[in-house]
């Protein structure tokens, strides 16, 4: 048995063949070299999932879910990448007794201290006579005890040192609490503090229920107030990022799956009120806009996503956002808008509350419909100034979102979806539908020559320090302009479709260039596979992405586009050259900018930049 995750991973889907897989959960219906199934991911009338035995793979043709073995478990058993692995292991023999990587031991490492200090919190709270108001504070939110359990809250102490002196008594490296974001260092090492203080203490945690990070409710009546936040969350760790994690999502994604939604509010107490309200299928951001890296986690659960709002919350900003996310994700969105102006919390303690949100939530607009709500009134046919003042709102909306600006291929649903939504502008505004068509075509042109412009325009970081810079480590990437944005997805998409051109990329960029995160992250871990001796391919991927099975998801999207730029490998490698050699031209062209803009300003170091880069080829002299 192969002692290698990858190659063990691909002994296991060799294993297990999908039509035995899927037929253990679904009746299927021999059709032609496929066969039929009612699709489990959405309201299925007749059989629209095919499975194929041949390509070991399935596809919903009317929801677009799609993928191999371990996918359909993932999304059948709402688990993680692991445990299906593992449910797939046990159906084929397989024993699982691979060691883990050293990446995985140092992140089990992270997780064990997490635990350790999730259940410190947790005993102080409930035991601790320092911690009697924070009782009463949980008490007065009318937080029960089960549900202060079930979330696991606990309660850091005013002092400074407590969680440092407990970290010692029980022997536990105080340099990993720094790491996990729970200590601070002093100055000129003397020693570590606590970074949170008299808070009550809320685990953030991941799909699996591990802690990762943690969000702190200063008391109200501390004596750090005014200067300390009254919120403090967790600080970006190799175990947590606030852009990428929904509390309360490990309690609710089966909840989500039987409801058929999952909704969003902004608090802690809202989520933990609605659980115990008998509301589970709720979750939260972590003081962040929903994002489309929160959609694609939320989606794995359920087919649609109820944005909660407040009445105030829920204006003109609340319209653009629920927008942005309905034309650019392949998710049903729906917004909910509570009444008087309540937070969810609030409304659940008053009598009648519990089932007046289960109102709120089960009668959520269409996003779109809420939109239109919100622009037009309650009045009767619109002007024509408004309807054209609408028209561009919404649409306004739409030319800012990457898929309706792609150029390409891209997924038939998600062509279908924007010919609906225009099918609905024209309806409701009046309009003939190829007159929406055009106004489109015309903003998104204004749309990217205001880009252009402003990429133009755009002043590069300044370089009075770059000599002080050069001797340290470079700085995180400034967000790109789209052409360079689109050319790092090309890339991507390329070689998730011919993992044999990495070698080649390799030599030409580096990850740290790459503005995009998600995109930066694939490239590293393909580079990192190769570097091991591996296949970066699909499967090796999957291996290394198990904490962000989001990201995985979007790899697949990408191998498939990818696989559109040629079917020849001479015709890929064409392709790679072409993207390569716009990276360097971009490249050159924003160092040119650099070097006019440091020499207009009269920059210190302007010269000598000058010379770095005439030196580099990237100047002519």
């Amino acid at each position: 048995m192969p002692s290698d995750p990858v190659e063990l991973t691909r002994q296991i889907k060799a294993s297990c063949d999908i039509a035995d897989v899927v037929g253990g959960y679904l009746t299927l219906v021999p059709a032609g070299p496929v066969f039929k199934a009612i699709c489990p991911f959405h309201t299925d009338s007749r059989p629209s999932l095919d499975v194929d035995s041949r390509r070991q793979r399935y596809k919903c043709w009317s929801c677009g879910a799609h993928g191999d073995v371990f996918s359909f478990v993932e999304h059948m058993e709402k688990v993680g990448f692991r445990e299906a692995r593992e449910i797939l292991a046990k159906k084929a023999g397989i024993k699982l007794d691979e060691q883990p990587s050293p990446q995985d031991q140092a992140r089990s490492r992270l997780l064990g201290v997490m635990r350790w200090a999730a259940e410190l919190y947790q005993t102080n709270l409930l035991n601790s006579p320092d911690a009697a108001a924070a009782r009463t504070y949980v008490g007065e939110r009318k937080l029960s005890g089960k549900t202060t359990r079930d979330f696991g809250l606990g309660y850091a102490p005013l002092g400074g040192d407590w969680l440092v002196q407990r970290a010692h008594i029980d022997r536990v490296p105080p340099e990993l609490l720094v790491e996990v974001g729970l200590l601070g260092s002093r100055m000129e090492g003397r020693g570590f503090y606590d970074r949170f203080r008299d808070r009550v203490m809320f685990p953030i945690r991941d799909v699996q229920g591990r802690a990762i990070g943690f969000g702190g409710r200063i008391m109200p009546e501390s004596p750090l107030l005014p200067r300390a936040p009254k919120y403090y969350n967790s600080t970006e760790t190799p175990l947590f990022s606030k852009s990428d994690v929904l509390y309360g999502l490990d309690l609710a994604r089966h909840a989500g799956h039987a409801a058929g939604y999952l909704a969003v509010v902004e608090g802690y107490t809202d989520v933990m009120m609605a659980h115990q309200c008998g509301v589970p299928q709720v979750v939260a951001t972590m003081g962040t806009a929903l994002n489309a890296r929160h959609v694609a986690q939320l989606r794995r659960y359920a087919p649609k996503v109820v944005l909660v709002y407040d009445a105030d919350a829920g204006g003109m900003t609340g319209v653009d956002r629920a927008l942005e996310l309905f034309v650019s994700e392949s998710v049903e969105l729906a917004v909910a808008t509570l009444p008087d102006g309540l937070d969810p919390c609030d409304l659940l303690v008053r009598p009648e509350g519990v089932g007046t949100f289960n109102k709120v939530l089960t009668g959520a607009e269409d996003a779109l419909d809420f939109a239109f709500r919100r622009l037009l009134g309650d009045a009767g046919a619109p002007s024509v100034e408004v309807s054209r003042s609408v028209l561009d709102r919404i649409l306004g909306v739409m030319v800012k979102s990457a898929s309706w600006n792609a150029k390409g291929a891209y997924p038939t649903e998600l062509r279908v979806k924007q010919e609906l939504i225009m099918t609905r502008l024209s309806s409701r505004l009046g309009l003939k539908l190829e007159t929406v068509w055009a106004r489109l075509g015309e903003l998104k042109l204004d749309y990217r020559r205001h880009e252009a412009e402003q990429a133009r325009r755009a002043a590069p970081a300044p370089l009075v320090q770059a000599s002080a810079a050069r001797t340290t480590a470079a700085p995180p990437a400034a967000k790109r302009a789209g052409p360079a944005e689109a050319c790092e997805k090309q890339l991507v998409e390329l070689l998730l479709a011919d993992p044999g051109l990495v070698p080649t990329a390799a030599l030409a960029v580096t990850p740290d260039v790459i503005s995009h995160s998600g995109l930066r992250r694939l490239l590293g871990e393909m580079y990192a596979i190769q570097a091991a001796g591996a296949v970066p391919d699909l499967d090796a991927l999957r291996e290394r992405l198990a904490d962000r099975p989001d990201l995985y998801d979007a790899a697949q999207k990408l191998h498939f586009v990818g696989t559109s730029m040629g079917r020849e490998p001479e015709e890929r490698a064409e392709w790679l050259n072409r993207v390569l050699t716009r990276f360097s031209d971009l490249k050159a062209e924003a160092d040119r900018r650099r070097v006019r803009d440091a020499l207009a300003a009269g920059a210190d170091d302007a010269t000598e930049l000058l010379r770095l880069l005439q030196g580099r080829g990237r100047l002519p002299d």
